[in-house]
């Protein structure tokens, strides 16, 4: 996870914080929770509300990196946080818990149409109603829509892609523009696709960036910030 842009200006505000236990850069990090050590909690994977903003280095000491401690004379553990509440976010796109390569498809039964695409798992559970899908391969490789209804294997959409054929590959995602709730990986630094969308922490995706199975993105902001408004 990195910073992908403002919408509002090009400048950064980085504010260095006490860390309340271990943490990594790329990860979002909230407003300390009670009786926490320092200054700032780490989110969880399908909550972020009361963001601080992005946690995006380790604080130093003598060039090298410093570990939370709670120890009598350790250095104290101060990281990097971008606290803009107006900051864009680039998450790459995984499967699963841990984060592996997106789950592509493969086209069992041609749509003519191009209203459907039939595959081999299932689209309906989890539930990618609302979500996104595109191709990586076949007549509409680098073409995606907005799934509108699911069943089983199938994926229905409205604006029809051109006709597929058996063999053609595509991926999903239960994510999509304007949706606010996405669920990340167990290490808080990717976002899944294989959740039902509109579910986990509070951010609004912005855009994507619908490539392969390795090197696609959404773009999102948080929707719950300390700085803007807080639940």
């Amino acid at each position: 996870m990195q910073i992908a842009g403002f919408f509002s200006s090009s400048t950064p505000v980085l504010k260095k914080y006490k860390a309340s236990a271990a943490q990594a850069a790329g990860t979002i990090v909230l407003r300390s929770a009670a009786g926490a050590s320092g200054q700032f909690s780490t989110s969880a994977v399908n909550s972020f509300a009361d963001a601080l903003g992005l946690c995006v280095d380790n604080g130093e000491y003598l060039g090298a990196p410093l570990s939370y401690s709670t120890t009598q004379g350790d250095d104290e553990a101060v990281f990097g946080v971008v606290v803009n509440p107006d900051a864009i976010l680039r998450i790459q796109m995984v499967t699963g818990a841990t984060g592996t390569s997106i789950t592509s498809d493969t086209i069992v039964t041609a749509s003519s149409n191009g209203l459907t695409a039939v595959g081999g798992t299932s689209v309906a559970s989890p539930d990618m109603d609302e979500g996104i899908l595109w191709y990586l391969s076949g007549a509409n490789v680098g073409k995606s829509r907005k799934i509108t209804s699911t069943s089983s294997v199938t994926a229905t959409v409205i604006v029809p892609f051109l006709a597929n054929a058996v063999g053609d590959t595509y991926c999903y995602a239960g994510l999509n523009v304007g949706l606010t709730g996405f669920t990340l990986t167990t290490d808080l630094q990717k976002v899944r696709t294989d959740m039902a969308d509109s579910t986990g922490g509070t951010g609004t995706i912005v855009d994507m960036e619908l490539n392969g199975v390795n090197d696609s993105y959404i773009l999102a902001v948080l929707a719950d910030n300390v700085f803007t408004t807080a639940t």
